[in-house]
């Protein structure tokens, strides 16, 4: 099932995701053209903050596709700065890398071989579970410790809108940074144990991606069945 509206027809649907996708990138552009010039001036007269550039721009691959850890970043810079400034400059880099998410992957679903991962049996299933409460999925899933790839993945294939799913993962995000944060101030968590955090975190990664690449059963191609999912209000 799919979240967006119906076409009206193909000219007017591919201009608007034209239109769309160039307001989105300049909305971008212009958000790290801004970054950096704030990242030159600190460099420049304040040095001490410059640790919050460094975040910034951290925070927006470990929260895309690239498998990056956020939470030793978060925990070592909210020792620096304290869980308030630490969490306020992550939130600005998540909404652009959600944003990043959509632009790339919305027309991989719709024009490459990947939106054959819409026919299978195992993607119809969980969109149906998925689709029941997406918003609240979306903001769990931001929140916990569990992996966010799963609900991000259906967010965006099956066309929940942008807006409502930013939304989401800031709702989810918020405390799990503020947590993170305070935890790593109030409890002055050595270097070195945030060091091993971060290389356990990438061993997870990285076994994981092993255990992906390894031979598996293919998934069966079926028709797609119709499913009417309840929306969020």
């Amino acid at each position: 099932m799919n979240f967006s509206s119906p076409p009206i027809d193909n000219f007017r649907e591919e201009y608007y995701f034209v239109c769309m996708n160039r307001r989105r990138w300049k909305w971008i552009l212009s958000i790290l053209a801004l970054a950096a010039m704030i990242g030159a001036l600190a460099f420049r007269y304040l040095p001490e903050y410059l640790g919050l550039v460094w975040l910034f721009f951290y925070i927006i691959p470990s929260n895309s596709f690239i498998p990056f850890p956020h939470e030793p970043a978060i925990i070592y810079y909210g020792k620096i700065y304290g869980p308030f400034i630490t969490t306020l400059t992550a939130l600005v880099p998540t909404i652009i890398a959600c944003y990043i998410d959509y632009e790339v992957l919305t027309p991989a679903f719709d024009r490459t071989q990947l939106r054959k991962i819409k026919h299978t049996r195992i993607y119809r299933k969980t969109l149906h579970y998925f689709s029941k409460a997406p918003f609240f999925t979306n903001a769990f899933a931001a929140l916990s410790p569990v992996p966010f790839y799963p609900v991000r993945i259906l967010s965006i294939s099956s066309g929940y809108p942008a807006s409502r799913y930013t939304l989401a993962v800031l709702l989810g995000r918020l405390p799990r940074y503020f947590i993170l944060a305070y935890g790593g101030a109030a409890l002055d968590v050595p270097n070195g144990l945030i060091l091993l955090i971060f290389v356990g975190f990438l061993l997870i990664i990285a076994l994981r991606r092993w255990k992906k690449d390894a031979p598996q059963v293919a998934l069966v191609l079926e028709p797609a069945d119709e499913i009417n999912p309840a929306r969020d209000g």
